[in-house]
């Protein structure tokens, strides 16, 4: 093997060794937003796996003009959401709220189940936002993730929230 073939194949190791690091810190990210556009554990692997190819696929020419946190959420918004508009073309599956996905305790899990029953009703651009809030990102980068202004993001989550809200007392779950 020649000097040029093992260093494009000690490159190529290490971006994939880049990639898997950059998937698994941001795990609980991919799968919070997968779960909250898909509606069955098989839909989430395939959002998940959708996700982590185009991590792959774009990290190459990933130039750090934003937080790396930044594309990545990006990334994932947009492939959740493309694939949430795929799956409407589809038929439905079995609800994703039946599977064990990430479980803590009992209390815990119906909570989680609620919250995401109430955000399945809300539109893509407000899933969006509303799980960025969740993630406790400030407004400023939620902006930047979404491309909108930052009193735009104020605004809509205040509806959001009422939304969810009157969702909440209006829905039996």
């Amino acid at each position: 093997m020649s000097n040029l073939s093992r260093m494009k194949t000690n490159q190529h190791q290490k971006l994939q060794h880049e990639v898997a690091d950059l998937i698994d810190r941001h795990k609980a990210r991919i799968i919070m937003i997968c779960r909250a556009y898909t509606r069955s554990r098989e839909d989430l692997d395939d959002c998940f796996q959708d996700v982590a190819t185009r991590i792959w696929e774009g990290y190459a020419n990933f130039r750090g003009e934003a937080a790396e946190a930044t594309w990545v959420y990006r990334v994932i918004l947009n492939c959740a959401i493309n694939f949430s508009r795929r799956s409407a073309r589809q038929p439905s599956t079995v609800s994703l709220l039946d599977h064990d996905i990430i479980e803590e305790n009992p209390e815990s899990t119906r909570a989680t189940q609620k919250l995401y029953t109430l955000i399945d009703r809300l539109n893509p651009l407000e899933k969006a936002l509303v799980l960025l809030w969740l993630e406790n990102l400030p407004y400023s980068e939620i902006a930047l993730i979404m491309g909108i202004s930052v009193k735009n993001v104020s605004v809509k989550l205040t509806r959001i929230k009422e939304k969810l809200k009157t969702y909440a007392n209006t829905t039996k779950l």
